[in-house]
């Protein structure tokens, strides 16, 4: 019972803390952050001890209709991970945010984000999940938006949140019809579904909400917008909360997905990791280069589940939330620095930097670090959830029927070429060089909040914390994820390893003979091709979506509009006049016909009644009269008639 209090409690810590903050707006980063901090210690309580299902809880909503909530290993994990990830953020943010007026409203917003995350996680209904799942959407498009009153921010929050709601709708009705199958809707209770055109259909239907949350293909347009927000915003939402739902409800609904639909999973996961490298690998913006490659790594999740590397998938977004988000805070220090030292400069753009590593070392290291993790490479992070993602796809395509399976993981070793290209790239534009911008000044001493968060996220982007059996923890994190593998997955690691380590050297020899030796011309004069434009542009999926398939459907929408106005309308109204006119006619026949006929019957009825009353109050003569006078009529009758 004890354990349900206290879930809760990391249920609804971060909210209380948001609105403590905006209660108290010249403390708000404080109170934030105590509260956030308050919600990791417990989630890392209880991730010390979780065997199996830790907790799980129902409540009636309605007569006769439970909902529930469960904590689970792999549930307590992302728990733990987002908790962190949040407090990290909010340490920064007090940086990054310093002169901001809003920040009580920032922090709000930020504690209801997490709040929705963390609700998303525990939750064990499909009902409860989807509420969960829309809050984090709203709560998301309220971060991006936060500086609303830039037309181009709120442009970008409006289709952000538009995208998203079109494949909620679809994840919506997928959901329904799933719990329309025989199931009570509890996903602790979800197995494999019997295989006919219905469960393909809720299949559909629920990839496509977990391709538009987790921007994949071809849905990725709007998480490139979503860089509009502040970057402490877009390290959370990148690293491991928003984008993250998507693969955390492929992973907790993958019994749904048939064999069939698992293979169009994993290739749609290919290629939107393989298109994101792509594009990343021809932006000038910093914050675009790593919007581009989170979508990419999200690729890499999306098709470790296909594959049936769920386990390593997860792990994978593990590993992916603690190097992004640590990239992204060395963007947001080079930014904020930048900001303040040449305010004329575009912050963001590339190629207006050049030489910061003299200027920032502290950022200069820690981001090599977790670029190093991106990258793939041993003693990092990501070489152990890449890579086993890799080797899983290999031993899947072996197993597989089909002889064109292998393409797809000997497919996955080339994107990692296109990953150190594109981060090598920033590597030394950023970085190396002499600054292209004008002149600069060293800083004399780094903010603590911008310092602990960047560094935190650098030491567990590598791969000794993931090795390492801490004192009184029953688990390895490392066989806590992985758990035993098929002997000849483990045969097959170095042999993917040193082809992705060899496809890594060669991307980043290939952007050092690029950029490393070239000018600053020349470099401008390569990105600026008509290929690379076109790439560059996101192949214009964006401009297809906003500038031909919006109007196309505006379009229709007012033939549809004329059509009403010429045809139905018209019908509608001559209906309208025939029914009105036979209503009339019917009343003037009820009135003259119906009601005259009546009068009539009553008009003759009161005379036969007063003819025969009058007949019955004569006198006894006048009746001996009357039967004189039909006697004679009879008479008469018998005598000439008959």
């Amino acid at each position: 019972m004890m354990e349900g209090y206290l879930l809760a409690l990391i249920l609804f810590l971060p909210l209380m803390g948001g609105l403590m903050a905006y209660t108290f707006p010249s403390k708000s980063g404080i109170i934030a952050s105590s509260f956030i901090l308050i919600t990791t210690f417990l989630g890392a309580y209880y991730l010390s001890f979780v065997q199996g299902v830790l907790w799980t809880f129902q409540f009636e909503w309605l007569p006769g209709f439970l909902l529930g909530f469960f904590v689970d290993r792999s549930s307590a994990i992302l728990i733990l991970l987002v908790s962190l990830i949040s407090f990290l953020v909010h340490i920064f943010s007090m940086f990054y945010l310093s002169d901001d007026k809003h920040k009580d409203r920032y922090y709000l917003k930020l504690g209801f984000f997490t709040f929705s995350m963390l609700g998303l996680l525990m939750s064990d209904h499909l009902i409860l999940l989807f509420i969960f799942w829309e809050l984090v959407g709203f709560s998301s498009y309220m971060l991006i938006i936060f500086w609303f009153k830039n037309l181009k921010n709120a442009k970008s929050g409006r289709i952000a949140f538009m995208t998203n709601r079109i494949t909620d709708l679809i994840l919506y009705v997928g959901l329904l019809m799933l719990m329309g199958s025989g199931y009570d809707g509890f996903i602790s209770n979800l197995g494999p579904l019997t295989s006919n055109a219905s469960s393909t259909t809720i299949g559909i239907c629920l990839l496509i909400g977990v391709l538009g949350k987790s921007a994949q293909f071809p849905f990725f347009t709007w998480l490139p917008r979503a860089m509009a927000g502040p970057v402490p915003v877009s390290a959370l939402i990148h690293a491991a909360t928003m984008v993250a739902a998507g693969v955390y409800l492929l992973f907790r609904l993958f019994e749904v997905f048939d064999p069939y639909l698992l293979n169009w999973i994993a290739s749609l996961g290919l290629l939107t990791a393989f298109l994101a490298a792509l594009i990343a690998s021809f932006q000038t913006d910093m914050k675009a280069v790593l919007a581009y490659s989170t979508i990419s790594q999200l690729g890499y999740m999306v098709m470790g589940m296909g594959v049936g590397a769920n386990d390593m998938a997860l792990f994978h977004l593990w590993t992916h939330a603690f190097f992004k988000a640590g990239l992204f805070l060395c963007i947001g220090s080079i930014m904020r620095y930048l900001s303040i030292q040449a305010p004329t400069t575009d912050v963001q753009d590339m190629r207006s930097m050049g030489g910061l590593k003299s200027y920032l070392p502290f950022t200069f290291w820690t981001y090599l670090v977790c670029m190093m993790a991106l990258l793939g490479l041993p003693f990092f992070s990501g070489f152990i959830s890449k890579e086993g993602i890799l080797v899983s796809a290999f031993f899947w395509a072996l197993r597989s029927e089909n002889g064109l399976a292998l393409s797809l993981p000997i497919a996955a070793l080339g994107i990692s070429f296109l990953t150190a290209y594109y981060m090598g790239k920033q590597l030394l534009l950023v970085f190396f060089g002499s600054y292209r911008g004008g002149k600069l000044f060293k800083i004399s001493k780094k903010s603590w909040s911008e310092k602990i968060p960047i560094l935190v996220l650098a030491i567990l982007s590598t791969s000794f914390f993931y090795r390492i059996n801490l004192p009184g923890v029953d688990f390895i994190f490392l066989e806590y994820w992985l758990g035993p593998q098929p002997q000849v997955v483990g045969s097959w690691m170095p042999l993917v390893a040193g082809s992705s380590f060899l496809m890594v050297l060669l991307g980043l020899g290939f952007s050092y003979w690029n950029y490393g030796r070239r000018s600053i011309h020349k470099v401008n004069s390569f990105n600026y091709s008509r290929l690379s434009i076109f790439v560059q542009n996101g192949f214009y999926l964006d401009k297809f979506y906003i500038e031909i398939l919006v109007p196309s459907f505006d379009w229709l929408a007012f033939k549809t509009s004329k059509i009403d106005t010429v045809l139905i309308n018209p019908l509608l109204n001559t209906m309208s006049i025939i029914v009105v006119i036979l209503s009339k006619l019917t009343d003037l026949f009820d009135k003259l016909i119906v009601d005259g006929l009546v009068s009539l019957v009553k008009k003759v009825v009161q005379i036969l009644g007063l003819l025969f009353t009058k007949f019955h109050s004569e006198r006894v003569q006048m009746h001996f009269v009357s039967a004189i006078i039909g006697l004679v009529i009879i008479l008469v009758w018998l005598k000439f008639v008959i």
